[in-house]
């Protein structure tokens, strides 16, 4: 079920998703759904706990957060997940302007990606630079996944890989 609600949620969005769909999706009953998650919005709060649990994916040395965040982002597009796939980022993308949603993918976001990130840095301003860095993280995989930007596809992307590994690690080092 929660593997049918992850793709439902990153195609479609929250509000264009109805536990029936995902029920139907994971080859059940709605009220079998509804009895192990209590809502769709609790199943989607599930989902957005494990979309953005990506501190194994960061935990790195911080003097080698900026390389690998910006090697993760600039990846060329065929290592990105497929259209059929989950898809953190289509998932954040497809529910933000929802008002049920978006305070839970907020919390979730927060939670597991901003404030572990905030551990990591461990200094200083580290919720405020995590913050940033999200900030910077989300930006630019709006204008490169969302935006189709034609700066930031394959080729050029990797001409820019260094500049955007720079900013990010300036973050940090500050």
């Amino acid at each position: 079920m929660l593997a049918a609600a992850r793709l439902a949620f990153c195609e479609a969005g929250f509000d264009h998703v109805g536990v029936r769909e995902i029920a139907a999706r994971a080859e059940t009953d709605a009220a079998i759904v509804i009895r192990l998650f209590g809502s769709k919005e609790a199943l989607f709060q599930e989902v957005a706990n494990s979309a953005f649990d990506l501190e194994a994916a960061f935990h790195v040395a911080p003097e080698l957060l900026g390389q690998t965040i910006a090697s993760f982002l600039l990846a060329p597009q065929k290592e990105i997940a497929a259209p059929d796939e989950f898809d953190a980022f289509r998932f954040l993308l497809r529910s933000a302007t929802s008002p049920m949603a978006a305070p839970i993918l907020s919390a979730s976001l927060h939670a597991n990606f901003v404030t572990p990130l905030a551990r990591q840095l461990g200094h200083g301003e580290a919720e405020g630079k995590a913050v940033l860095i999200t900030a910077c993280v989300l930006g630019l995989a709006t204008m490169r996944f969302a935006l189709h930007s034609p700066s930031l596809q394959d080729d050029r992307a990797q001409t820019l890989r260094r500049s955007f590994a720079a900013a990010i690690q300036a973050c940090v080092d500050s």
